[in-house]
């Protein structure tokens, strides 16, 4: 989400960000960690519902995102109600959390929003399988965003576990574009997310393109492609290094990045452009 100098959400120059996406061929627009939703104030969230809304083209699918405490996702659901969002995402907390009470939030969030939500795995067993499965089979979930870090992609019984229980359809990769192949080849996932496709959406729908052909190597070298900017966001924070990154790549003014994030150092920033030069 762009930002004026003084720190107000910018219209101009988030519609320039939504024009770009989608003119990369992606037609879905998830506003969740990337954007910042996570410290949105009440009156800011209903801007941003508002903008994003609007701005978007008409066949694209804009999904916003609520929480992560649950106090604030009851307060965004009856702001949520004035629009007509086909889904939302459930921001995701590790802490004063159990497997149950997620499972309860996501119900009743549901039932007042009147729709299926797309839930978002981050932790590592957060959420049980059981309790993703019955959720799931209530018709609850819309999908599940599934964005647990490993050393090793191929091996993961989290979401083995998942797999076996939950309409791999519904289980999106959730972690960009790097662990896509792994995921959608080895473990049948429907699709994924991507962050670095604000800056390159022509290389993230290539590569999706690419696993569905079941083209391996071409995949492959797609995905190798966007290893300067990813390995920066890994290391050094992956929502601040594409915040600057979408500037730097002369996207849009992005502005200021809102606490609790901090801005990049500009030994950084150099980092950053060069790694949008690689990539180019």
């Amino acid at each position: 989400m762009a930002r004026t100098a003084d720190g107000r959400l910018d219209p101009q120059e988030n519609a320039k960000i939504i024009r770009h996406i989608e003119q990369g061929g992606i037609s879905t627009l998830l506003y969740g960690g990337n954007a910042i939703f996570y410290h949105l104030t009440l009156a800011e969230y209903r801007a941003a519902l508002e903008l994003i809304s609007t701005s978007a083209a008409d066949d694209t699918l804009v999904i916003p995102a609520i929480g992560p405490a649950y106090g604030t996702m009851l307060d965004q659901v009856e702001i949520l109600r004035d629009f007509d969002f086909p889904t939302v995402m459930l921001l995701p907390q590790r802490d004063v959390v159990t497997s149950a009470g997620i499972a309860s939030a996501v119900r009743q969030v549901a039932e007042r929003l009147g729709k299926p939500i797309v839930l978002y795995l981050k932790y590592d067993g957060v959420v049980s399988v059981e309790d993703a499965e019955s959720l799931a089979n209530d018709g609850l979930i819309s999908a599940i965003k599934y964005a647990v870090v490993r050393k090793d992609y191929t091996q993961d019984a989290y979401l083995s576990g998942l797999t076996a229980k939950v309409d791999n359809s519904l289980i999106l990769s959730g972690l960009g574009d790097q662990p896509a192949i792994v995921h959608m080849r080895d473990f049948g996932l429907g699709g994924f997310t991507t962050g670095c496709g604000c800056i390159f959406p022509q290389m993230s729908t290539a590569l999706l393109q690419a696993i569905q052909a079941k083209n391996w190597d071409e995949a492959e070298a797609i995905r190798e492609r966007f290893l300067p900017l990813e390995q920066l966001r890994d290391s050094l924070g992956p929502i601040s290094i594409l915040h600057r990154a979408t500037e730097l790549a002369g996207i849009a003014q992005t502005g200021p990045i809102i606490p609790l994030l901090s801005e990049p150092a500009e030994s950084v920033k150099e980092q950053i452009a060069a790694a949008l030069k690689q990539m180019s």
